[in-house]
């Protein structure tokens, strides 16, 4: 009988790491994409062990994860590190590839290994903590400004949009009250109109990875040692980021609260120094922007989804709660910028 141990063992031989001081130290917690993520040690170092899935996503609204863009996004994680941002340190396999490809149980993988960056996550966030946060997003940003890559240029707004014609098609189709179909078509009409509100004819595209607290490890003295999301980089446009950072690091209970503080808002905007670029007209956009990102999010679109459908024992019943919830989200995002 194989076990994980062996599993991993396999894997770093292609490092030409010595596998007879292997211990797995750590198991992660399976996320929404089905990779395996272990915490190991080899001859006494720590490493992050990482087994990328081919199939991670029940949609494509803002794409797959193909070996070319997986070689894209670890040259980027290189360039940062190259350039003072305290990114995942990659190990590179013993023939000089980016990855290797593994199969294991008939299923295959992408296997990487990083450097364990030791520290610890803070999600209920203060206005310190945002402040802090914001002046490295902004060395973040800037430095990825003059990184090129053939990866696609594509605002979030395309996504968004998807994610509409996903819920308008179910809503077309499914036998449901006049009352909540015009509730839902309501939510639907103010999510375009903000849409609308959020578009830009000169978008400023960088490259971008997911900068949300969980991905974000903060040492003894509240500095930030190590970002460790690679599987979200790519092209973005800068103020998109900026609307997400926004509703992350406003919130003061933590990741899977909705209650959020304009004072830390604020000052991630001043540690941002976003006053050197933000115009009237950017404030407008970014604050349509910062509603979508926590209104229109596939939190929102997957439990609409499944009420309509009547799939993981939800209820169209449950259709009002719904849609009641994430609007007084929106109202307390929406003030955030006010």
């Amino acid at each position: 009988m194989t076990t994980i141990q062996d599993m991993i063992s396999s894997a770093i031989r292609n490092y030409g790491l010595n596998t007879s001081t292997l211990k797995v130290l750590e198991i992660l917690p399976e996320n929404a994409h089905g990779d395996l993520h272990f915490k190991i040690e080899v001859d006494g170092v720590c490493y992050s062990a990482r087994f990328v899935g081919s199939d991670r996503y029940d949609h494509d609204v803002f794409g797959y994860l193909t070996d070319d863009v997986l070689v894209e996004q670890m040259r980027f994680c290189d360039y940062l590190n190259d350039h003072g941002i305290p990114f995942m340190l990659r190990k590179t396999p013993a023939d000089g590839s980016t990855f290797i490809h593994f199969t294991w149980d008939n299923v295959h993988y992408r296997f990487l290994l990083f450097e364990w960056i030791e520290g610890e996550h803070i999600t209920h966030c203060t206005p310190d903590i945002a402040y802090k946060f914001g002046v490295l997003a902004r060395r973040y940003h800037d430095v990825s400004g003059s990184f090129d890559s053939p990866l696609p240029r594509i605002s979030h707004l395309v996504g968004y949009q998807k994610f509409i014609g996903m819920i308008q098609s179910d809503l077309d189709s499914v036998a449901l009250s006049n009352e909540d179909k015009q509730l839902l078509q309501a939510y639907i009409n103010q999510s375009e109109h903000l849409i609308k509100c959020s578009f830009s004819d000169a978008p400023d595209f960088i490259m971008q990875s997911d900068l949300n607290p969980l991905n974000i490890i903060w040492g003894g003295h509240d500095d930030v040692i190590g970002i460790i999301d690679f599987e979200h980089i790519g092209y973005t446009d800068r103020i998109e980021c900026l609307a997400w950072l926004i509703k992350w690091y406003s919130r003061t209970h933590g990741i899977g609260s909705s209650e959020v503080s304009s004072f830390s808002a604020q000052s991630l905007l001043r540690g941002y120094r976003a006053e050197e670029f933000l115009t009237s007209k950017d404030i407008v956009r970014l604050q349509s922007l910062v509603w979508l990102s926590g209104c229109l999010n596939w939190g929102f679109v997957v439990g609409a989804l499944d009420i309509l459908n009547e799939r993981n024992g939800r209820s169209q019943s449950e259709l009002k709660e719904h849609l009641k919830a994430y609007q007084l989200r929106g109202e307390k995002l929406l003030a955030l910028l006010t």
